[in-house]
């Protein structure tokens, strides 16, 4: 049964998640033909602020936000009746449309990352509490002590987790799911949502927009005062203030994924990320504080996020210099170094820390 989260808990979870935003309640805003109309939707437990420019501006938004709720209804792990459950409850199906293009995605970036990113990962997810950590207020608590799973647990989940392990058919749209093996597109759900937001808001005829989806920004278009997209970097040291600013000229998607995001307390008195490492079943026990991926598609940064921060700094760099075309990245490490890939040169600014670029050749 999907649980029905109180603005509170909704507020204090996105707190978690994008510390510094500012939360209302919903509304919508009207502003001139220079200004933006703005509007902000609670679903998928995030408060979600959308921004469009131009004469149609406001159909955009009902259509953005229709789309937000098509989306949260279908892939909802925490609804029995989204079809993503119904998949899991089945052992797999026929997919839509949506889920077709998720699992492709899926699939090609588990496969490119060596299983970095994996959308099987949910059971273990359960295992941990991640996918229950509100109290009886509904409000997330992540600070109240809890057990962590012993090994032989996590080790007989690892049985169920893998990707190459399900089966889906593109041509039939048919998934295979085996037994104890469930899929959840948690990590990748924003983003393929703020895509379509996108692409249905440029077909309405929306000159430009900013759409806000948690810790997930994506724009496009140019605003009418010819001004960047500034976008602030959450500081993983202390996540109520930022530790620079992203400038961009073109629409792009820009995801983080940090270990200071969401996390649960155990006796033992330290804290467990929610990042795990498919590998494992653990915490991901990275070097990286933050990561954060800028491409044209959110789809792909969605995932990439996750990914980069599961393969840690040496990795993360790596793939980024076999996929420099797909995608930039900004790096904050466990020395507190912001690193730069050079696609983004110049477009980051930080008055707190050093910055470092991160060249296309080896070092």
């Amino acid at each position: 049964m999907k649980r029905k989260h109180s603005i509170a808990g909704l507020i204090a979870a996105v707190a978690a998640v994008a510390a510094g935003a500012v939360l209302m309640s919903a509304c919508t805003s009207f502003g001139t033909a220079a200004e933006p109309v703005s509007r902000q939707v609670i679903a998928m437990t995030t408060v979600m602020n959308l921004k469009a420019y131009g004469k149609n501006a406001e159909k955009g938004l009902d259509d953005g936000e229709n789309e937000i709720n098509r989306l949260d209804k279908l892939l909802s792990v925490g609804s029995s009746s989204s079809a993503v459950s119904k998949l899991n409850a089945a052992g797999g199906g026929t997919v839509n449309a949506d889920i077709d293009t998720l699992l492709k995605k899926s699939l090609s970036v588990y496969k490119s990352t060596g299983g970095a990113f994996d959308i099987t990962v949910y059971p273990l997810m359960k295992l941990w509490g991640f996918t229950e950590v509100y109290n009886e207020n509904d409000e997330l608590d992540q600070n109240k002590p809890r057990d962590i799973p012993t090994a032989s647990a996590i080790q007989a989940q690892l049985a169920n987790v893998g990707a190459d392990r399900i089966a889906y058919n593109a041509a039939a749209k048919t998934l295979t799911l085996p037994a104890g093996t469930q899929i959840d597109f948690g990590g990748i759900a924003k983003g393929y949502t703020s895509q379509r937001i996108v692409d249905i808001m440029k077909k309405d005829g929306v000159t430009a927009g900013n759409i806000e989806l948690g810790g997930n920004v994506q724009v496009f278009g140019k605003k009418p005062d010819g001004s960047p997209w500034t976008i602030g970097l959450t500081d993983p040291n202390k996540t109520s203030r930022t530790m620079g600013v992203l400038t961009l000229t073109k629409g792009r998607a820009v995801v983080t994924s940090g270990g200071y995001e969401r996390y649960i307390t155990g006796k033992d008195g330290k804290r467990y990320h929610h990042i795990l490492d498919p590998k494992t079943g653990y915490p991901a026990n990275s070097d990286i504080k933050s990561v954060t991926i800028v491409c044209k598609d959110g789809t792909t940064a969605d995932a990439l996020s996750t990914a980069m921060f599961v393969l840690g700094k040496e990795k993360a760099v790596d793939y980024w210099r076999h996929h420099a075309g797909t995608f930039q990245m900004i790096l904050m490490d466990s020395r507190k170094q912001i690193w730069v890939t050079s696609g983004l040169k110049g477009q980051v600014q930080s008055d707190r820390y050093k910055i470092r670029i991160i060249s296309r050749g080896k070092k």
